[in-house]
């Protein structure tokens, strides 16, 4: 997984947390060994978890997007809001392989997070 955060500091008298999230994925639909049926699709429900302490702000909508080509290339999933996060519908390949993802979120204080998680799930 590769995660990149952008976000404001100054120097501080006290220590304080930083303002950095982390998007959460629980996928519904997989085998034990965290594997798709080929053609198959995968509910996605994910959430934003942020680092203990530190200031909330709102977030703004989620991007996400899915890979079958290792990151070569990338195409956006359709996201919808839920009461506890968002969720998403999964069209996995009709062939083996493995699906990657991408989320970036933004939040209303400017600070973002875009999380990439290199062969998420296994197809096949």
């Amino acid at each position: 997984m590769e995660s990149t955060w952008t976000f404001r500091s100054a120097s501080t008298a006290k220590r304080e947390a930083l303002p950095l999230t982390a998007v959460r994925f629980a996928p519904q639909g997989l085998d034990e060994y965290n594997r798709a049926k080929p053609g198959s699709s995968t509910r996605l429900p994910f959430w934003i978890e942020r680092n203990p302490g530190a200031p909330a702000a709102a977030v703004k909508p989620i991007h996400l997007q899915m890979s079958v080509d290792d990151g070569a290339t990338w195409r956006d999933v359709r996201v919808r809001a839920k009461s506890s996060g968002w969720t998403a519908q999964m069209t996995n390949p009709h062939t083996a392989g493995f699906v990657s993802l991408r989320a970036t979120s933004t939040d209303t204080a400017g600070n973002s997070v875009s999380q990439t998680i290199h062969r998420a799930c296994a197809v096949g």
